[in-house]
């Protein structure tokens, strides 16, 4: 089961003020027919306004990351 959920709120692991809603979790590459989810920040940069919507291989969406401590974390987490 996939761990990203429509509707759903997530916290990206870069910085704590990286938030996103996953509109959809049933997007396909139209090439490849990979699975992608796609989602919508809740927050704004001078480079991006609140709103902007993402898309991502979902496999990457529910991915560890590697820190430069060595441990690992989620990409992103559920808030």
């Amino acid at each position: 089961m996939s761990k990203a959920i429509a509707g759903h709120r997530y916290r990206h692991y870069k910085k704590e003020t990286m938030l996103y809603t996953v509109v959809s979790a049933d997007a396909l590459d139209c090439e490849s027919v990979k699975p992608l989810v796609v989602y919508r920040s809740e927050y704004e940069t001078p480079d991006h306004p609140k709103g902007t919507l993402w898309v991502r291989d979902r496999n990457d969406f529910e991915s560890k990351v590697l820190l430069p401590d060595g441990s690992t974390m989620d990409r992103f987490t559920e808030i």
